[in-house]
């Protein structure tokens, strides 16, 4: 018989012979037979864990390739269900299939994400039971299959849930991405991927856990059989129309508007004003927003981490590895606090529903300074300050020996601000102290590498020493203006600490390569804003300039000889010049 033939298994309750019970189970939750996990535990510490099935004693560092694993026969089923051990299940098959997707909640929000999730479900017919885990802190939402549904299109499914739970129920962490069984979209090729606990387990259940709740009381099914035994299970063309109508789960930039839920005809609105505080990190009034609005915000101010898809792509685990990184953080009453860079996105969201963003600034202006820039500015450079200093926070691109310090120095002068120029080495703030004291005529005070004077006017920062520091902000809160040198280092945790601690009001960061090894570029946009100015690399063919002020005067000189060739090499010929050398 088919696993996946419902129809001959027929109705299972509490009353039924074991053997339909093991049919039934069987038929639901078990992708592979051929492994399955047992959990054990250490009564002597507490410690507790799981580990493959497998013939003799399974130890750290073993080779998964070459265990021999146990099967997962129907006396093993039995005594799972009895409660002389508890396993765990593998979802994937070596295919890259499942019979089910499960999502997992944990924390103390467990049971509340687990029922916006069964809700957003529902909406879209699709049954998904509900279980509490074996903690009792957790819960389960499995969603059963008719056949094997390609892992994949299962998560991807999944995730579509989860994005629209979240416009349900706004507390619910993005961590939930990663909580979904099957772990991953394709089988690595080797070990077993990851687990997840059976439901159903004897010793377990005495105590109310891995049992199947109905989310209208959230009390156990007096008969958890039948239950499972009615529940429908989704044919493959069920799952791709269902992914069809959900929401994709979109982070960062490219999230423009509010996502609203179409699971529950209740949808609060948020306020017409929208209340925000803006010094280092703006800060929104968690009252004014709404659910939907809350988690759209969280979904913009995150980004895809490259390292999952990287891993995903290359068929490792990802397990343990985010999906997406989080920029936002959350007070003890909900409020959201975002990094600077994200303001005009953050306005364009608002606006998109009708409300609008009333910001109280508390930035720092700095005390009023006055420089007189001695250097001349090339056309692009100019074009560069203008645009720069027309913005309070922004990014300029320029390549090497396109004049980047310079441009600062009269964006500097511009500001007529005291003003803290971020490096994060000692070379560079040595560089930074000599061009400000030619171009500007200031002796610059430095913080970092050995020195530790501040002038108050314009000062240089090493981002090493800052961020070992625990008064940054009481240390920077007297500059209006900040400039960040490579600022494409800035996306690093010990130096977004530090930015996050900043209160300046104007900032411009400076940068030749604003893309990153790593993936994690749009954490620049965070810090400091968009890349408003960019200044060519030089094109093949032309001639550098030799200074970052003045362009250099450019002559051919001949310098003619009294050598005259008289061979027949041509010197415009691949190896010419070589041949005319060897004559």
């Amino acid at each position: 018989m088919p696993a996946g033939d419902q129809a001959a298994i027929g109705t299972v309750t509490m009353a039924s012979p074991s053997i339909d019970k093991l049919r039934l189970y069987r038929s639901l939750f078990i992708a592979r037979s051929d492994v399955h996990a047992i959990r054990w535990q250490n009564t002597k510490d507490g410690r507790s864990g799981w580990m493959p099935a497998i013939e003799g004693r399974w130890h750290k560092g073993m080779n998964p390739d070459n265990a021999s694993y146990l099967p997962l026969t129907d006396d093993v089923l039995e005594r799972h269900l009895r409660g002389d051990l508890h396993i765990g299940l593998y979802a994937l098959t070596k295919n890259d299939s499942c019979r089910w997707l499960a999502a997992d909640f944990d924390k103390d929000s467990a049971m509340l994400d687990a029922l916006s999730y069964v809700k957003a479900a529902r909406k879209q017919g699709i049954p998904a039971a509900l279980e509490v885990s074996q903690s009792g802190r957790g819960a389960h939402a499995w969603i059963f299959f008719a056949d094997h549904v390609p892992g994949a299109l299962a998560r991807e499914m999944g995730t579509g849930l989860i994005r629209e739970a979240s416009a349900l129920r706004n507390s619910m962490s993005l961590a939930s991405y990663d909580r979904l069984f099957p772990s991953q979209d394709t089988h690595l090729g080797r070990g077993l991927g990851n687990l997840i606990a059976a439901p159903l387990n004897g010793r377990k259940r005495i105590n109310g856990t891995t049992v199947f709740l109905d989310p209208a009381t959230l009390e156990p099914f007096e008969d958890q059989w039948a239950l499972l035994s009615t529940v429908h299970r989704l044919s493959t063309n069920e799952v791709r129309r269902a992914l069809a109508a959900l929401p994709k789960a979109e982070v960062g930039r490219s999230v423009r508007r509010v996502a609203l839920p179409t699971s529950s005809k209740i949808v609060p609105q948020p306020a017409i004003v929208i209340r925000a505080t803006l010094r280092a990190r703006l800060q929104l009034t968690a009252d004014d927003l709404g659910p939907a609005m809350i988690s759209s915000i969280k979904h913009a101010s995150s980004i895809q981490n490259p390292e999952f898809y990287d891993r995903q792509r290359r068929r490792l685990s990802t397990w343990n590895t985010p999906r997406f990184l989080e920029s936002f953080d959350e007070t003890v009453d909900g409020d959201l606090i975002l990094p600077r860079g994200l303001i005009s996105l953050l306005t364009e969201m608002i606006e998109s529903v009708g409300s609008r963003l009333q910001v109280t600034d508390t930035r720092e202006r700095g005390t009023a300074q006055t420089f007189k820039f001695d250097g001349e500015l090339r056309s692009e450079q100019a074009q560069a300050v203008s645009t720069a200093t027309g913005v309070d926070h922004c990014v300029i691109v320029a390549q090497p020996g396109a004049g980047k310090t310079v441009i600062a120095c009269a964006a500097i002068a511009e500001r007529a601000t005291s003003t803290l120029v971020l490096v994060d080495r000692k070379a560079l703030a040595d560089q930074w102290r000599e061009r400000i004291d030619k171009y500007l005529g200031v002796k610059a005070g430095q913080i970092g590498g050995g020195r530790k004077k501040l002038t108050g006017s314009i000062d240089v920062g090493l981002l090493p020493t800052l961020a070992r520091r625990d008064d940054v902000e009481a240390l920077t809160s007297s500059y209006g203006f900040v400039v960040v040198d490579e600022c494409h280092h800035v996306p690093g945790t010990a130096f977004s600490t530090v930015l996050n601690q900043i209160p300046s009001k104007y900032w411009l960061g400076l940068t030749a390569t604003p893309y990153r090894r790593d993936g994690l570029d749009d954490l620049i946009f965070h810090q400091i804003g968009s890349t408003i100015h960019s200044i060519e690399s030089i094109k093949p063919g032309e001639l550098t300039d030799g200074s970052t002020e003045t362009p250099p005067e450019r002559k051919l000189v001949v310098h003619s000889t009294a050598y005259e060739y008289k061979g027949d090499a041509d010197p415009s010929r691949p190896g010419g010049m070589a041949e005319i050398y060897r004559d």
